[in-house]
């Protein structure tokens, strides 16, 4: 019965699309035309991201040339979903960010909390937290204000749900999944109950109280058969499969796996079937049938390997997407241009046979016209220069982006490598204080790869203009604090004393995203040059006429020489290039990237080093 819910439900689906396809062919470039591709960006956002990508663009595109502000406002929510999907963060990013001005602008309480929790989901992916958990608490607050839909409401519940469970605060987690299973049964959302009641047995199964599990998953699974829900189904039937197992059911186990296998390879539900050949692998492992495990395993290594390289190319595929249109149009750009040029020669033309005919008489004329003609032709040649040279810098952006990446993700995933092959060595030789010492490394790889991911978004991000600028008031102190909690074990591991200096009350105006990212950069680059038993200052302090503060991070590492400086904050290399100074090295990206960050809110960055003497930055922004 199960298998005959899930064909037709993906049958249905597909017509659905289909029939919005036949309707967006017979509409005219207007607002419905607007609203029909967005509902197949949003249709397709999950099971085919690239495809509602395509559709996304062009909604946005007629949008906003149509000036519809509330279809550009519905576009962006979903076109950011594709981008999300397909691991382009800082692109999802935008879109939600200027989603969230154009609902304030419209007071559309509904697209507020949605852009709100958008942003905390995309914070959420990428592991911040903290940022994630303070754009939740944003929409929650705005949770309950007119208009705002029970399907918002419940999206953000079950994200917060889900993000609290993450982090390990499992009765946060459940609390917030409740409310959520509670709003889709009283609104009639049974998908929606569905859903969170087998997310509540998923929270049970990871606290290893089975029977409440299991019961709560048959529940979800009785909901959801009649509503032909396929990627509902495939899901709960795993975990209930999952829980059989583990309480030493392998028969019924194996049965509902199947059936959740032949339902993903109906709609393609690729993730599905891949978590199928790996419960069916452990089943034949826990029957002590390990050739059938063998086979299953293999099979699940194949498909997680296709899975892996086809994700990887979506998000390369996403992003030359996007450096193609910058490029697409600063060729329409030079185009247009020549086009003009040469409407300026064939005018000259004209004139030139025009004198020739009238003679001597319009000499006069002529000259006049000719002279105006150079003018013109010396401009269009000046704006001509201008483009090209646009084009080169974009060009050479976009190299320095590959090299960095090319160059500086090297490293730390071949330390990922090494201390794979480390655990394979100590399995071999039983050596398990070897195997203690790894998670030690493995978190050191993994806070080196997450600092470095962090700096190259950022400075994507500052290279393109796409940078969100929202300054406010901010105390120094908490800022300071932030920064030194943050880098403390990295610091008394190396015996390095940190402390911090800063008048009572003092504040500056700036943006609180680029000034962390600023003081963490300073920070991380003062620990990483310091010697063991060294000691890193940071201070704050007003400059004469009280218009600014200074923020400075002093260390007492080797300096850096002066010939070294200026590149290190140069920002228009063409080539990423490892900088080296004294005992000093790196990719050469973080100061330009905090240099850009101080100069945009208004402030400035300069080094002051004396080889052998230690390194003073000094950061100034504006005070509030």
């Amino acid at each position: 019965m199960l298998l005959l819910v899930a064909r037709v439900s993906w049958s249905q689906d597909t017509l659905g699309t289909v029939r919005l396809r036949q309707q967006l062919a017979a509409r005219p470039a207007d607002t419905a035309r607007v609203r029909l591709l967005s509902s197949l960006c949003y249709a397709l956002h999950d099971v085919a991201p690239l495809r509602g990508l395509t559709y996304g663009e062009q909604a946005v595109t007629l949008a906003r040339s149509t000036d519809d502000q509330p279809g550009l406002l519905r576009a962006l929510l979903y076109l950011s979903s594709c981008y999300a999907n397909l691991s382009d963060g800082p692109q999802a990013l935008k879109l939600q960010q200027e989603a969230l001005t154009l609902a304030r602008a419209q007071q559309n309480h509904d697209a507020i909390v949605r852009a709100f929790a958008g942003i905390g989901s995309i914070h959420h992916e990428r592991n911040d937290t903290v940022s994630a958990w303070r754009n939740y608490r944003q929409a929650l607050t705005r949770m309950h204000r007119p208009g705002v839909s029970t399907r918002t409401q419940l999206m953000l519940l079950g994200n917060l749900g889900t993000m609290l469970s993450y982090m390990g605060r499992y009765n946060e987690g459940l609390a917030y999944t409740r409310q959520a299973m509670l709003l889709a049964n009283r609104s009639g959302d049974k998908a929606g109950e569905s859903m969170y009641v087998a997310n509540l047995g998923k929270y049970y199964l990871l606290q290893e109280r089975y029977d409440i599990a299991e019961g709560l998953l048959r529940k979800a699974l009785n909901i959801s058969q009649p509503l032909r829900t396929p990627r509902y189904q495939t899901s709960q039937l795993e975990l209930l499969a999952t829980v059989l197992l583990l309480r030493d059911q392998p028969d019924e186990a194996e049965q509902y796996t199947r059936q959740a296998l032949g339902i993903a390879r109906r709609i393609g539900y690729q993730e599905r079937i891949l978590d199928a050949y790996n419960l069916l692998a452990n089943i034949s492992v826990h029957r002590r049938d390990f050739e059938q495990a063998y086979d299953w395993q293999l099979r699940f290594q194949q498909l997680n390997d296709s899975l892996n390289s086809r994700s990887r190319l979506n998000t390369l595929t996403s992003l030359q997407t996007r450096y193609e249109t910058h490029e697409k149009e600063n060729q329409i750009r030079l185009l247009t241009q020549q086009g003009q040029l040469q409407q300026v020669r064939n005018r000259e033309l004209w004139v030139v046979v025009g004198a020739l005919l009238l003679g001597l008489v319009g000499a006069g004329v002529f000259y006049g016209k000719l002279r105006r003609s150079q003018h013109a032709l010396a401009a269009n040649h000046a704006a001509l220069a201008r483009a090209t040279e646009q084009t080169r810098q974009l060009s050479a952006s976009k190299d320095r982006l590959y090299s960095i990446v090319a160059h500086d993700l090297r490293g730390p995933v071949t330390s990922f490598v090494g201390v794979t092959e480390l655990i394979d060595f100590y399995l071999r030789t039983g050596d398990e204080q070897g195997l203690k010492r790894l998670p030690k490394q493995v978190r050191q790889s993994a806070h080196n790869l997450n600092h470095l991911l962090d700096n190259l978004l950022n400075w994507a991000v500052s290279q393109t203009g796409e940078l969100a600028f929202q300054p406010e008031p901010l105390p120094v102190a908490p800022l300071l604090d932030s920064a030194v909690e943050l880098y403390r074990t990295t610091a008394e591991a190396r015996q390095i004393t940190v402390t911090t200096t800063d008048p009572e009350h003092l504040a500056v105006r700036a943006d609180a995203n680029m000034t962390r990212t600023i003081l963490r950069n300073l920070l991380a680059n003062a620990l990483k040059f310091t010697p063991v038993g060294g000691a890193v200052q940071l201070t704050a302090e007003t400059t004469p006429d009280g218009r600014f503060v200074v923020l400075s991070v002093i260390d007492t590492g080797p300096g850096i020489a002066p010939e070294h400086l200026a590149q290190l904050l140069s920002p228009d290399s063409g080539k990423a290039r490892p900088l080296v100074s004294g005992a000093r090295s790196g990719t050469g990206l973080g100061l330009p990237l905090c240099r850009a960050f101080a100069e945009r809110q208004g402030g400035s960055l300069d080094i002051r080093s004396t080889p052998g003497h230690g390194t003073h930055v000094r950061v100034q922004l504006p005070r509030a």
